[in-house]
């Protein structure tokens, strides 16, 4: 797997959709855990701005830039 538990990562809901206004849509999330044995999603994360827990699949997340500070 791409990313590991805690680790903050940006998640698009809908990365392969041909409007450029939804395929470039980022939300800050955080990688709860990895799902070994889920035969379809790959993730389960935490979206910050919504509150809501989701199973995605990787091709879903990006890494999040490095903080500054």
């Amino acid at each position: 797997m791409k990313y590991k538990v805690d680790e903050w990562i940006l998640y698009c809901p809908i990365p392969d959709a041909k409007s450029e206004n939804l395929s470039s849509e980022r939300l800050r999330a955080v990688i709860l855990s990895i799902l070994t044995t889920d035969p379809f999603y790959d993730y389960e994360i935490f979206i910050e701005e919504s509150g809501k827990i989701k199973k995605v699949r990787e091709h879903h997340l990006f890494p999040a830039p490095l903080s500054t500070y």
